[in-house]
């Protein structure tokens, strides 16, 4: 889910997720009008978001981040010309900050030459330009649940390519393990919001919440606070792998992770409910039937999918520690040390043998092709106070 976090949006009357209330929702009916098959970015689940390009009736293609978190879809604020008279204001809630947008008539949505169906009248609009720093992608929208909820859509990240499916029938041989997707019937049944959740369980450790399942979530997961704390002790007892606390507070690398059957490597997990992201879908050829409640997942990759440019961007700072330039870690220093960042930054967690601190590294280029420059070098404690800053060269 990504806005206004700006990855999700957190609105209140959605924190109703009691299990007593999960019941599969009333069908949902399918669109019979598919649209061709849509272009991923290169780096969707590589580190950035996911878009594709849809557009206004005689428009412009528009950037559109893919959001199974988010019950609603958005505009940018840049578009309400194009949705005529606005006719109320909604109320959401960003981490306790009241934020308000403007609710306007849905336009029809584009994919190509085909109109997208829609459950509901109204859009919302946001500002996204703080989104669009960050993606590095010119944001104009939020594709919700509202639109994905009456299609099949497969993610194939090896193929960069997003399809549209017949939902029934549909050939799941090769689609690999079904999940059955259930929803919170109460919100259903009050507002009309539909949000996949998967059955109680979570990535890493024990949850008795169900998961969502958000695209708009960059990193592999979250969990709340509690559950998080569960997780690390028991990763750390643990001969499967052990946890390494990263920069901010609140996000715990995985090194090894064992989740319904399969195995999967360097995992990043948050705070902020039980979800599984972007980061860790993207590992997998996604199979989302939603008009018939089921997601299918055929894992493809055990590590983190990367981009050309953070594999650059990895050879370069692995060519600094192997010539002693790397501040604050010697080349003759061994650990483990990863990575995450989109087309312009790539930032590094890193802890080394036996030792309690963490090292941060963020590296960036001005150009595609330019050369990298290592940006901020620090330290922090078991508990991700700062401890150092190094001076860059």
């Amino acid at each position: 889910m990504l806005p206004l976090r700006l990855a999700g949006f957190a609105l209140s009357l959605l924190a109703l997720c009691s299990c007593a209330l999960l019941r599969p929702p009333a069908p949902i009916e399918p669109a019979h009008d598919l649209p061709v098959d849509a272009a991923l970015n290169p780096d969707a689940g590589r580190g950035n978001e996911l878009f594709i390009y849809l557009h206004l009736a005689g428009g412009e293609p528009l950037a559109f981040l893919v959001d199974t978190g988010s019950p609603l879809s958005i505009f940018d604020k840049s578009l309400e010309p194009f949705l005529g008279r606005q006719l109320d204001t909604m109320e959401t809630w960003n981490f306790g900050t009241s934020v308000r947008m403007g609710v306007f008539a849905a336009p029809q949505l584009y994919l190509g030459g085909t109109p997208l169906v829609k459950t509901g009248t109204n859009v919302e609009t946001t500002d996204f330009s703080g989104l669009s720093a960050q993606t590095g992608v010119p944001v104009m929208g939020i594709l919700g649940m509202d639109y994905l909820r009456h299609y099949c859509l497969q993610l194939d990240f090896n193929a960069g390519r997003l399809r549209f499916l017949d939902p029934d029938p549909l050939d799941t041989a090769a689609l690999g393990r079904a999940y059955p997707l259930i929803y919170n019937e109460e919100v259903q049944s009050r507002w009309g919001f539909i949000r996949p959740l998967l059955p109680p369980g979570s990535l890493v450790g024990q949850d008795d919440q169900p998961m969502l399942v958000d695209t708009g979530f960059r990193n592999d997961g979250a969990l709340d606070a509690s559950a998080l704390r569960r997780a690390i002790r028991q990763a750390n007892k643990s001969s499967q792998g052990e946890a390494v606390h990263a920069q901010d507070p609140g996000r715990v690398w995985f090194v090894t992770v064992d989740w319904q059957g399969g195995t999967y490597t360097n995992l990043l997990v948050g705070t902020g409910g039980n979800l599984v992201g972007l980061r860790f879908l993207a590992r997998h050829l996604v199979t989302f039937n939603f008009p018939k409640q089921v997601m299918y997942l055929k894992q493809t990759s055990v590590g983190p999918l990367t981009s050309p440019e953070m594999d650059s961007a990895w050879s370069w700072l692995m060519s600094i520690k192997a010539v002693d330039r790397l501040p604050g870690w010697s080349r003759a220093e061994s650990g483990n040390i990863y990575m995450e960042g989109n087309s312009q930054t790539v930032a590094f967690d890193g802890q080394k043998s036996g030792s309690p601190f963490t090292w941060h590294y963020t590296v960036a280029r001005a150009l595609p092709d330019g050369h990298w420059q290592l940006l901020k070098a620090w330290r922090t404690d078991a508990k991700d106070h700062p401890v150092e800053e190094y001076p860059v060269p």
